[in-house]
């Protein structure tokens, strides 16, 4: 999927339909989420889209509704 920026909030994610707040959450907190994801303030976590997307396909994950 093409993503329209480089890095991208949780809510910029869901909004574009792919996944679940819950899921990326879980994703971010978990041990493969510290290649993509990123908390610089505290606040909100910042997706790294190509790593994400590069996770994915090694993943083989199907994208949820």
């Amino acid at each position: 999927m093409e993503y329209p920026k480089r890095r991208m909030s949780i809510s910029e994610m869901v909004a574009l339909g792919g996944y679940s707040r819950d899921t990326l959450l879980s994703l971010c907190h978990s041990k493969p989420g510290e290649s993509f994801a990123r908390n610089p303030t505290g606040g909100k976590w910042l997706i790294d889209t190509e790593a994400f997307e590069r996770w994915e396909k090694a993943q083989d994950l199907k994208r949820r509704r």
